[in-house]
Order: C-alpha cells, then sequence, then structure tokens
C-alpha cells in the first residue's frame, strides 16, 4: 500500500516486529500444512506395504501367493531357478495354490488339529471370529504376484534419462511432480514395452486413448516417444481429474477409465479413495483397478526413498536433443545422410517411427518432429537442409503402387490424396481425360511429386526450417505444416517381430495396468420406463433405427409434432417391440464409438482452455466459434454443465484440439 500525505510515518515496535514475525511462521505452518494430493489413508496402508514389498524385496524369479482382498494376508513366497520355463512357472503356482485350497477346507471344517507354525499364522490371520464361510470364501481369492524388485530398480536406472523432461512437461501442464512416478508401476520406464493387450509405451497407453491426444497409425506411434507421450499422460490426468475432483481418482482412471470412477461416486456418495476401492463393486472394478492407486502409492514410495531400499543408485545420463519440424515428406535414409547421424541414433532418437518408416516403404511425415543430438551444432543443422535437394524432398506420402476405388471416391479426388496431378495419375494408366471409373476398379498410383516436380520454390522451406531449442525444456514448433491429405486411419499391428518376454512382462506389474476407457464418461444405458437421456449428435431418426421402428412411432409415443426435434439432455422414451434394451445400448454406444473414432483419426487434443459463457451463447454456437469443436467433444469436457439451461458467466472447459496429419 503507498503511504499519503494524511499518513503519518510509523515506527515498527518490538510488539509489531513480533507480530510480524508471527505470520511469516504461520505462513511457513500454513504452506508446510498443504494437504498432499495424494492422501495416504490408514485404511490403505497395509495394501501399499505389500505393493512395496513386491517392489523391493521379491525379484521376477519369485513371487507372492496371497489372497487377492486382504493383502496383508501372504500364503507363502514361491521361488524359481532362473530359466525355468512359464509353463512350469504356472505349475508351480497351481500346486501351490491346490495346497493352500486344502488347508483352507479344513479350516471351515473346523480342523485345526496338529499345524505347524506356518500354518498356524495363517489360521489367525483370519482372526478369532472368522466362519467357515470366511475359509470357503477366501479360496477363491487365492491370487500369485510376480515379484518385480529387479525390474524396478532397473527402472530407477532407465528413469534419470527423461525425469527432467517428465518434471517440467507435469509442471507445465500444473499436473502434481508425483505423478513422474507412474511409469514405474506401468512400464518400469522401459519405452519399448508392448503388453499383451495392446498397451504401448513408457506410459502404456492404449490405442483408443492414445488417439485422443497424440498420433497413433501404421506410420507413426507417439505412444512410443517420452516426449510425446508424457504431453498426453499429462492431459489425460488433468481431464481425469476435471471430470473426478481429487488426483487419487485421477490416477485410478488412469487404469479404469474416468466413468467407471464416476459411476462409483454416484453409487457410494463420496471421493474418498479408500472408501470407493474397498467398496465399489462395479462389474470391471477389479483387482488391477482396485490395487492401481496404492501401486502407485508404493512406487512413489520406493522413488523417493531408492538408496532406502536398493542402496546407490547408478542412474543413466540425461540426454539432449534438438527438435525440427519437417516441412517435407523425406525418407529417413536421406535424412540421415543430411544430418551425418547414424541410422541407430536417428532410431533411438525417433522410437515413434514405425518400421515402414525404417524399411524405406514409407517417407517420413511431413510435420513430424525430427529429434537430432543435442550436439550438433545449429549452423550445422541449416547446412543439412542445403545437402537435400529438392528432389529427394516430396509433396505426399509414398503409397503403395495402387488404389481399388471405395465407394464416393473420384480419380481427382485420388490424385490429391496421393500427392500427384490428376493428368498424372490418367497418364500413368493410360486414360483420357474423359476416363470414368467403377467402385472395386484398381487405380495404378504413380510415385508422389517431389519438390523438383512441384510448383512451391525448394528454397522457401529450406529456409524457414531451423532447429528448435533444446528438448527436456519447452518445444516450439519451427514450422508449421497444415494437414493436406486425408488420416491414415488404419488399426496398428502389435510389432511383427517377437516381443520379448521381458517387454511384455514389463508393462504387466498390474494386469491390463494401462489407461482404459476412451475419456467418454457419458451414460448411454436406458433409464427407468423405458427412456434415455438425448446425448450430443443424437436424433430422433437415430432412435428409430436403433429400435427397427419408424420415426412417427416414436412421435406418437413422445407427443411430438411432425417438425419437433429432440434436443440435448431431453428425455425420450422408447418402444421395445422389436429390439432389447441391451441391443439398443450396444448399437448406440458403437455408434458414438464410431463417431469419435472418426474425429481423432484426423485431430487431437494437445491442452484445455477456460471459457466464460457471454449472453446469447449456446451450446452450438460455442463448439462453432472455437475450433469448430463437436459438440459431444464439448460435453464430455462438462459432463456437470447444463447446456440447456447455461447461464452468462459459467464457466466451462473447452479441449484445444489439433489437426494431425496422418499420412
Amino acid at each position: 500500500m503507498q503511504r499519503t500525505k494524511s499518513m503519518p510515518r510509523r515506527v515498527p515496535t518490538m510488539a509489531a516486529f513480533g507480530l510480524l514475525l508471527a505470520v511469516v511462521f504461520m505462513s511457513a505452518a500454513a504452506r508446510a500444512e498443504t494437504p498432499d494430493p495424494f492422501v495416504r489413508p490408514p485404511d490403505l496402508e497395509k495394501d501399499v506395504r505389500f505393493w512395496i514389498r513386491v517392489y523391493t524385496e521379491v525379484t521376477t524369479d519369485q513371487g507372492l501367493l496371497h489372497d487377492d482382498w486382504n493383502l496383508g494376508l501372504v500364503y507363502e513366497v514361491l521361488r524359481f531357478d532362473p530359466g525355468t520355463s512359464p509353463a512350469y512357472r504356472e505349475r508351480r503356482v497351481a500346486d501351490a495354490k491346490a495346497r493352500y485350497t486344502a488347508l483352507l477346507k479344513r479350516f471351515a471344517a473346523g480342523s485345526a488339529d496338529n499345524l505347524n507354525p506356518h500354518e498356524l499364522r495363517i489360521l489367525h490371520a483370519f482372526g478369532d471370529k472368522a466362519t467357515p464361510r470366511d475359509f470357503r470364501d477366501a479360496i477363491d481369492r487365492i491370487r500369485f504376484q510376480l515379484g518385480q524388485a529387479d525390474r524396478f530398480h532397473e527402472g530407477l536406472i532407465r528413469a534419470a534419462l527423461w525425469e527432467r523432461q517428465i518434471a517440467s512437461t507435469l509442471t507445465q501442464h500444473g499436473v502434481p511432480a508425483e505423478i513422474a512416478a507412474l511409469p514405474h508401476v506401468e512400464s518400469s520406464f522401459n519405452l519399448e514395452a508392448y503388453s499383451k493387450v495392446g498397451a504401448a509405451g513408457l506410459w502404456q497407453f492404449m490405442p483408443s486413448t492414445a488417439r485422443r491426444f497424440m498420433r497413433v497409425d501404421r506410420v507413426v506411434d507417439e505412444r512410443m516417444d517420452p516426449y510425446t507421450a508424457t504431453e498426453a499422460a499429462a492431459n489425460l490426468m488433468l481431464y481425469n481429474y476435471r471430470l473426478l475432483g481429487t488426483w487419487p481418482l485421477a490416477v485410478t482412471a488412469y487404469n479404469h477409465g474416468p466413468g467407471g470412477l464416476r459411476r462409483a461416486q454416484e453409487e457410494l456418495g463420496t471421493s474418498d479413495i479408500a472408501v470407493i476401492v474397498k467398496r465399489f463393486q462395479g462389474a470391471t472394478f477389479g483387482f488391477a483397478s482396485r490395487n492401481f492407486y496404492v501401486a502407485f502409492l508404493a512406487a512413489l514410495e520406493v522413488d523417493r526413498n531408492a538408496d532406502k531400499y536398493f542402496g546407490p543408485i547408478a542412474r543413466l545420463p540425461d540426454t539432449d536433443s534438438v527438435v525440427v519440424e519437417l516441412p517435407d515428406y523425406i525418407a529417413v535414409e536421406a535424412l540421415s545422410k543430411a544430418f551425418k547421424v547414424d541410422m541407430g541414433a536417428l532410431r533411438v532418437l525417433n522410437p515413434a517411427l514405425r518400421p515402414p518408416i525404417w524399411n524405406g516403404s514409407r517417407l517420413v511425415p511431413r510435420g513430424y518432429r525430427l529429434r537430432l543430438p543435442g550436439t550438433l551444432p545449429r549452423a550445422e543443422i541449416a547446412a543439412a537442409w542445403e545437402r537435400l535437394p529438392p528432389a529427394q524432398r516430396y509433396l505426399a506420402q509414398r503409397n503403395d503402387g495402387s488404389h481399388k476405388i471405395r465407394r464416393g471416391e473420384t480419380l481427382a479426388g485420388i490424385a490429391a490424396a496421393s500427392g500427384v496431378t490428376l493428368n498424372r495419375l490418367l497418364a500413368a494408366n493410360g486414360w483420357g481425360a474423359d476416363h470414368t471409373v467403377a467402385r472395386g476398379e484398381t487405380v495404378r498410383i504413380p510415385p508422389p511429386a517431389t519438390r523438383a516436380e512441384g510448383a512451391g520454390a525448394a528454397s522457401a522451406a529450406v529456409a524457414a526450417v531451423v532447429p528448435v531449442a533444446p528438448v527436456n525444456a519447452t518445444e516450439a514448433s519451427a514450422t508449421e505444416a497444415a494437414p493436406e491429405s486425408p488420416p491414415e486411419s488404419a488399426p496398428v499391428p502389435a510389432p511383427k517381430e517377437p516381443v520379448s518376454q521381458r517387454q511384455t512382462e514389463s508393462a504387466a506389474l498390474l494386469p491390463a495396468a494401462a489407461p482404459t476407457g476412451n475419456g467418454d464418461t457419458t451414460d448411454y444405458g436406458v433409464g427407468s420406463g423405458d427412456t434415455v437421456t438425448v446425448q450430443a449428435a443424437e436424433t430422433l431418426g437415430h432412435y428409430a433405427d436403433w429400435l427397427r421402428v419408424s420415426s412417427q412411432v416414436l412421435r406418437t409415443l413422445n407427443k411430438l409434432h411432425k417438425n419437433a426435434m429432440v434436443t440435448l439432455g431431453h428425455k425420450v422414451k422408447l418402444d421395445f417391440s422389436k429390439v432389447t434394451p441391451e441391443q439398443f445400448e450396444a448399437t448406440r454406444r458403437e455408434y458414438h464409438q464410431h463417431l469419435q473414432e472418426d474425429y481423432f483419426a484426423g485431430h487431437r487434443i494437445a491442452g484445455t482452455e477456460n471459457y466464460s459463457v457471454k449472453r446469447g451463447d449456446s451450446l452450438w454456437i460455442i463448439a462453432q466459434q472455437h475450433g469448430d469443436l463437436p459438440v459431444w467433444l464439448v460435453t464430455q469436457y462438462n459432463p456437470d454443465v447444463d447446456f440447456g439451461d447455461v447461464r452468462p458467466g459459467t464457466v466451462i472447459t473447452l479441449p484445444q484440439v489439433a489437426a494431425i496429419n496422418r499420412q
């Protein structure tokens, strides 16, 4: 506050000075007492200790036979000779389960005579009030957990490679720093981790979830890039947090999906992670989902106190790289030669590029952020572009050489998508300008045009390409490349080369420990009275098609005149004379799944922004004015907002969407 002429100067007294010190100390204490975003409830402590034991005491040549509900009850530590086959280990586990099944049956029958100390320990673990049913129920809960101590130790060594980058990214997104420990649970910081269910990379994204935030196709799989995948993980965590309101639930949703956790909140009337873990009985909320948060807490504890559990860790050194954004499609071999970077080193720095790039059947796509060694001088990078002749820089992706005509396609459209002129396409097939084609006919596609053949001046593009700031800090694009071709949305296959057991198991600290669901928390179920709540992108015609009845039947049932439209958020009564509610729900979900998959084949979520609703705004107007967003995507980010009655001044969250060039 600025002193005015009417304010006399005051000399601080000792009392005032003491008060000032008290305020300072109180502020410091208040900061010290700031709630930890990741609570560790006493009711979950024994579960956390179980996972700490798994991560620090039991190796992958050992495992714990335990009760899958009461993790404090460990029946036995099984030990295997190194190199024994999976089949042999499975037999050992099955034999051990059979032994303890027999023991629990004895307890259920009331037979507790001649027990050895080990058997007595198990009996006492059930308490003095255990009933025969308690013992019988425990039989189905006997579970085996493979140890992870050696793998966790390896992960601690590898983690140093990306710790700085991960910390920077999380900070920039406003995500708690503790989330940096999550890859210990997901992949042991193994970039090549590829699970049996299709999750991949450091953060173990499933393809459906990943496509919301990054490019995943046959040419580029950004799940394998630790930098891009970390950005995606931060955005996913923020999305979960905004929907669920607490970080423990946001972490759990990383495995289970936010929709299931919102149902848990509604059913139990709480956001308490301990209550939800112990009481929620969702159909898919199994062992992995129940234990994901406590496993994360255990990994966080071990990561913070690595020397305590493993002694001094010889961590790998952090590495720097520099990024350039490609203005054209270029063969990776040409890039290697131009930048004078060994192909092996280039492959290590760019793990998102898939095999078709490395075997030469596809080009590194335009707009791709190529990583180069950080030691490469900027002047050398600029000179490298001069060594790339226009004849090696293509205007479109390399094609397969032929294309079968699909419904609605034209030769002009095929030519544009293939990066060739219509005249060149016609000439390659020996056709005249008046030639027509039929669906199913095969068209020969000539190679895409190069800069030397195209109309654009190569020198202009060369001058625009400069290296971006060194990575592990915030990266800015050197150029902007707009997508001009349709996306390549074919499903991503698992690697053709055999995946090693270590690669597969590295993602299996918990079963299916990967982001599941597609981020859609919408309730597509049929409610009481055979009614549904209208969701975005749905019409009365959709309902009629899914129900196999006419629209007029539904209009009559809902007393709607012939021009009336159903509106978002309203209830509509349905006619189930031709299909069951279950069939209707399945068709409805499939429709929305395809709708979202089609959109994310060419777009990704890069962040969010807050928007204050103005007078005259509607959901449609807001979506149109902010990047032509799909209405359904806006509603997904604001599931608790009634857009039929939204008031001026209401703050909503809008996703920031970027187009992806997937050729």
